[in-house]
Parts: C-alpha cells; structure tokens; sequence
C-alpha cells in the first residue's frame, strides 16, 4: 500500500477580537488597576467683576481592576506514537494547540465584550432576559444608528481615523444584500474588496469579519439563531496579562488586510510546553511525553457607551 504524506489544511477562524484592546501585564500574581477621571460640565454662566465663582466639584473617579486567570490544555503521547509516527504528530499537535490557546482566548474576550458594551437591537426592537423576540434582519440603517451612538458618547477612533466593527459572515452577507448598504459601500471602496479580499470602510468604520463573532444559537424567534455585531471605539476594553505569559493579542494567520485563509500558517499566541519522552515525572523507561499550553489573561470593558453590541437576525444560519 502506498502512503502519501501530505496533511491537509485546518479550519481556522480569524482571531480578532483582542486586536484593539489596551494591553497591560503584570510580573507576578495580583491585578492591574486603571483609573479614569470623569469630564466636567461646560460653563454657561459669565464672571462678574471682582467676584469669585464658587469652586468646580472635583472630577469622579472611577476605577477598573484586571486579574489575569490561568487557562491552558495539554495532550500526552507515549514512545509507540513517536517510534512509529507517519506525519510530524509532536510538532503539527502542537501548532494545533497554538490555535487552541488563540480561539480560547479570542473567545473568553468576545464573551466579555458581548456581556458588558452597551446592548442595541435591529430595528430598535428589545429583549429583557430572552432573545425570542428578535426578529428583525440587519440593514444599514442599524449600522449607522451604531456609529451615531458611538459618535453621541464622544467615542474616539480606534483604527487610525475609524471605528472598528466585528462581524459574522452571515452578517456580512446580509447586508450586502441592503441596496443602501451596497451602493455607498461601492461608492466608498470600489470593487477592492472583492478582488483583494479586504472587507472594507464604510462611514468611517473599518469592518472585520470571523467565524468566531458570537452567534446565540436558537435563542431567537421560531429557534433562529441572533448574531453579536462589536463595534469599537477607542479604550473600550482592556486586557492584562502575566509577563511572558500574556497572550498575544493578534494571533491571526491571516494577517491585518486579508480575508480569511484557513490552515495557512501556525498560530503560538503563549509558548507552548513540550515534555519529551521521561521528563514528565516518574516515567524510567521514556514512555510518555506531553504538550501544552498555558496562559494569563483577563478582559474587562472600560468604557461600556464607547462599544456596541447589535445583536440581530441574518438572511443565513
């Protein structure tokens, strides 16, 4: 029997939500504090001569603390697997858990950003403790009622002169299919996006798109499946980690300005632990070895009003 080694490509989602995080780090156990001092009100009222205006109150201060948390998975393999291995097993296992840590962490920062950004809906409907009554399709007008949002609470660009949004392929999708979203995306960008893959610009907003936006599954009318659109501003959410172990805020292997591209390129977002053969313990005879990794992260919203997280129903599921 003949044996071709070729090993074919991996599903990778692309891993951005960390991407535009303010990052911290911390040398050893504890947390990481950051303050912010809040704006004051304009002055309406004119100086009258010779008299003193009564003192300004001080600015409030609030303050968020960020206290990395220990996540990590390990594989073990025996000295059989090793001996008699057709592919590279040890160093494509641990490109695989590489890619495990980036999702991990992608993931435990999307979920902070879904929970605590300031919450809309598509076509100004609600939801309190359930998404069933979400019925309502994404159209442009919810993406520029995002941006207006963003622009009232006097977010800051994140992205040069833009704002960030984070959005699933079927969101994507979907809105393609709105003529208004469509011609002004055309007008703005041209056909570039199709041809070089970059999604694009459209009201001074840069737009990202990964498999791993949050999807609510069957949390929505008739069992259909709600979707997180993250739009970001500037210092909306944080993200610290533990010296050396911090994870690496853009592990995407498929670059800043491209589409997705699966299976392309190993992702090591933390140093991955490898244990060869005997150095796991009390192993005399070389039996076992392991791979791992392991890191330090924690993500905290800063500034709730300067993200959204437009949560609605697309044409596809």
């Amino acid at each position: 029997m003949w044996y071709e080694r070729r090993l074919l490509s991996r599903a990778q989602p692309r891993l951005i939500h960390s991407r535009w995080a303010q990052p911290a780090t911390i040398s050893g156990y504890g947390y990481y504090e950051l303050r912010k001092y809040g704006s004051l009100s304009a002055v309406s009222a004119a100086l009258t001569e010779g008299v003193t205006p009564e003192e300004n109150a001080a600015p409030s201060l609030s303050k968020t603390t960020l206290t990395p948390i220990w996540y990590g998975a390990w594989i073990g393999y025996t000295d059989k697997l090793k001996l008699t291995e057709f592919d590279p097993v040890i160093s494509m296992t641990s490109g695989i858990l590489g890619e495990q840590a980036g999702l991990s962490v992608d993931t435990l920062t999307r979920t902070e950003l879904v929970a605590d950004l300031t919450l809309d809906y598509s076509g100004g409907q609600s939801a309190i403790g359930s998404l069933v009554a979400i019925t309502h399709k994404v159209t442009y007008a919810d993406f520029v009622a995002q941006i207006a949002q963003l622009e009232a609470a006097n977010a800051r660009p994140i992205e040069g002169e833009d704002f960030v949004a984070i959005i699933h392929p079927y969101t994507w999708a979907t809105l393609m299919q709105d003529t208004s979203f469509l011609a002004l995306f055309q007008r703005e960008v041209g056909n570039s996006p199709m041809r070089s893959g970059l999604v694009g610009r459209l009201l001074r907003c840069q737009i990202y798109v990964t498999s791993n936006a949050k999807v609510y599954t069957d949390e929505g009318a008739s069992s259909a499946d709600p979707y997180a659109m993250v739009i970001l501003g500037a210092e909306a959410y944080g993200i610290c980690g533990i010296s050396s172990l911090m994870p690496n805020l853009n592990p995407d292997p498929a670059g800043v300005g491209s589409y997705t591209r699966t299976g392309q390129a190993e992702v090591r977002p933390v140093e991955i632990i490898i244990r060869d053969l005997g150095e796991t313990g009390f192993d005399p005879l070389k039996q076992r070895g392991t791979m791992g990794w392991k890191a330090a992260h924690d993500c905290e919203v800063l500034q709730p009003t300067w993200g959204m997280n437009l949560i609605h129903i697309n044409d596809f599921s």
